[in-house]
């Protein structure tokens, strides 16, 4: 008779308390930040107060999940795992808001016959602070067919309305000019026709008294020019800033503009997209949006985003000066319009703003 040992039995080793507690705290931030995700995914875009958290570097919404992902591979365990699921959740809903552009990494295909060159930038008040001649050098040296330029003018304690024209026909001989408020695009293409898009909200009008009417009504300037047999609708575009930054975020004043700025920004938008809605033909929509991709007004221009085509990985247009997380500049085709190169260029000092540089032509 073979007496059989009693087997001990298994018993799973308990979780330590202090393991347990980083697992909940793994998870607890994941909800949370799960939670802002669907706030911002219904609210961005809609509600005035949501352009202050807006502020933030669209790339938070990929480095956030990273980091999530990092302390739940550190936890591991139940908490771990559910928590690594919340993160790339968060993820998938805000991939297109991270500013990371993936398609921008292939090797751009060859520019046929025929392409133009179009330049979009943000001078940051012209040559204001700037030596004019090195100002009107960097221009002239891009060569572009089009250039869209923003804040065509001077700014102390409020705008001021200049003009350069004689400076702009100096350097620029050949080429058609529109301005208007603080717009002005060049072009030696034929020009078909030109319109500023007006826009005006009761909830913010101009300040009283102004003397620079349009800077407060007009944020985008329509030009449409020939291009290769057809015409693009050109749409140079300066939608208005959210903040005061000179104002103490601790003031009730500081609100109260933000909330302003938000119906200019409406304003300006409304009429940007009903001109776009009514537009059959080709258009190229492109400027400093003062918003970023994490912005949920962007969603209104139904339009292919240039910066699919290149650009790099992050491409980033603000601050040149500074560090360049955020992208403020933006170019939108329509179908008809290929864009064949994107590509950002250092303002050498002369803006806060990079230029966007592109080769077009009519498919």
């Amino acid at each position: 008779m073979t007496l059989l040992e009693a087997s001990s039995p298994v018993v799973a080793e308990p979780v330590a308390p202090a393991r347990r507690r980083s697992g909940l705290t793994v998870l607890g931030l994941a909800v949370l930040w799960l939670g802002y995700v669907l706030a911002h995914e219904l609210l961005s875009g809609r509600v005035w107060w949501m352009l202050l958290p807006d502020l933030a570097p669209p790339f938070v919404f990929a480095l956030i999940p990273a980091l999530l992902l990092g302390g739940a591979a550190i936890v591991r365990g139940r908490h771990g795992g559910r928590a690594a699921l919340l993160a790339v959740v968060a993820f998938a809903l805000t991939a297109g808001q991270s500013g990371l552009r993936l398609p921008a990494l292939g090797s751009p295909g060859p520019v046929p016959a025929g392409a133009i060159r179009v330049v979009s930038w943000n001078t940051q008040f012209w040559e204001q602070d700037e030596d004019p001649q090195a100002f009107y050098r960097y221009l002239r040296s891009y060569d572009a067919d089009v250039y869209l330029l923003q804040e065509y003018l001077y700014f102390t304690d409020g705008p001021i309305r200049i003009d350069r024209l004689a400076e702009v026909r100096q350097w620029f001989p050949g080429y058609q000019i529109v301005a208007d408020s603080e717009l002005l695009t060049l072009s030696r293409l034929p020009i078909r026709d030109s319109r500023p898009l007006a826009a005006v909200d009761d909830a913010a009008p101009p300040p009283a008294g102004t003397d620079f009417l349009s800077y407060w009504t007009t944020k985008t300037l329509r030009t449409d020019i020939e291009v290769g047999g057809g015409v693009i609708s050109f749409y140079n575009v300066h939608t208005p800033v959210q903040l005061d930054a000179e104002r103490s975020p601790l003031t009730t004043r500081f609100y109260t503009v933000v909330q302003d700025q938000a119906a200019r920004r409406e304003a300006s938008w409304r009429a940007l997209t009903t001109d776009l809605d009514g537009n059959p033909g080709p258009v190229f929509v492109a400027g400093d949006f003062n918003s970023t991709p994490a912005m949920g007004e962007l969603d209104r221009i139904r339009l292919d985003e240039a910066a699919l085509t290149g650009g790099g990985l992050y491409p980033s247009t603000w601050d040149a000066r500074g560090r360049g997380w955020w992208r403020l500049d933006h170019v939108f085709t329509s179908d008809d319009v290929a864009v064949h190169r994107y590509d950002l260029h250092d303002s050498l000092d002369l803006s806060d703003h990079r230029a966007q540089d592109l080769r077009i032509s009519l498919t």
